[in-house]
């Protein structure tokens, strides 16, 4: 059976979210993930993984900036233990906007945006050190240019010794430190030419350590709305790249490398005067076609069957219900999401 994930953003409820990720895992979906920035997901994945069966449950991702890697390690070694090992440990070191906003938030004791990659290796490190050392019943230690760990017992009861990490991602050398030490990647709005630069750039990390990039997953998050109104569907995506290209400088510069800027840059400034069904215009159909998924059951399938065939691993749907028009609670949310969840089960 054909991988397929589906990736969660919220727009509901969180008991309403939960019969989503129910809904995916009788309908054959290998694994879910969920955005931080939604809820605690760690404890929604906890919850999710009482009410289901065989799928595999992630974070999509969890930043390095929000928690240290022992509280990484306590919170994954507690999720895989309820699932009994169906626990997906996706990481990222996030960007300094959303950093500035939500994390760094404590005046006598700031915490800069520094050094990420080298924060999201250490974070990988120590947290599969916790993990192992939990396992094993050995004290930990680990010595690195950010954490330093001196013979912590780590009072956990892990289910294995050791847990999938997957690195959200746009940048090569996120890629590249993926092949070092990590399971596999999973960025977003990936147009299908870029993918083998993602495949390279995996493999040089993999080179560097001997590793075989076979072994690494190549994931992808596709914004997916699935609708027999074709234009319905169309338009919903282009409000949510419309939406991403004007709402952090992060993905303004992503979609600037892919060659739209003429469109964020216009996009950024009918957004910021309050202009945002004119700034959806200017997203066009070929920009549209280049990074989602939409159309009717079939025409999405054949589209994830594309990312098959140009390397992608595993196909994760980030489902964008038609009328989609922000990431604002919607009470349409609901419906469309399970709808497509529904109409691209693999079972």
């Amino acid at each position: 059976m054909e991988r397929l994930g589906i990736g969660l953003w919220g727009g509901m409820p969180i008991n309403d979210l939960i019969d989503v990720v129910r809904l995916a895992d009788r309908r054959g979906y290998e694994s879910a993930y969920l955005i931080e920035s939604f809820s605690d997901a760690f404890c929604f994945l906890a919850a999710c993984a009482r009410e289901t069966d065989e799928i595999i449950l992630g974070t999509g991702v969890a930043t390095v900036f929000t928690r240290n890697p022992t509280t990484i390690a306590i919170a994954a070694a507690t999720v895989d233990s309820i699932s009994e090992g169906r626990f997906r440990l996706g990481l990222g070191a996030g960007h300094r906007e959303i950093h500035r906003m939500r994390d760094d938030v404590e005046i006598l004791r700031p915490s800069p945006f520094e050094n990420p990659l080298q924060r999201l290796r250490e974070t990988t490190e120590l947290t599969r050190a916790i993990l192992k050392g939990a396992f094993n019943g050995e004290s930990v230690r680990y010595r690195g240019e950010i954490f330093q760990v001196r013979d912590y017992e780590p009072w956990l009861s892990p289910y294995r010794d050791n847990i999938e990490i997957f690195y959200g991602a746009f940048s090569e050398s996120t890629f590249e430190l993926a092949g070092e030490v990590a399971d596999g990647i999973a960025p977003i709005f990936v147009p299908l030419e870029f993918v083998p630069v993602m495949k390279d750039s995996v493999a040089r990390g993999a080179a560097r350590v001997g590793r075989d990039p076979a072994e690494i997953d190549l994931g992808c998050y596709l914004p997916t709305c699935v609708s027999d109104d074709v234009e319905e569907a169309k338009l919903a995506v282009k409000y949510n790249m419309a939406d991403h290209m004007s709402s952090r400088q992060y993905y303004q510069n992503y979609f600037v490398r892919r060659g739209m800027k003429d469109a964020v840059d216009g996009i950024v400034a009918l957004v910021e005067e309050g202009r945002v069904d004119e700034a959806v215009d200017l997203v066009t159909d070929e920009m549209a076609d280049a990074v989602t998924v939409y159309g009717t059951p079939e025409m999405c399938r054949d589209k994830i069957d594309t990312y098959r065939q140009a390397g992608i691993t595993l196909p994760i749907v980030f489902p964008i219900h038609p009328g989609f028009r922000s990431y604002l609670p919607d009470k349409k949310s609901h419906d469309g999401i399970m709808h497509i969840v529904d109409a691209l089960g693999t079972n």
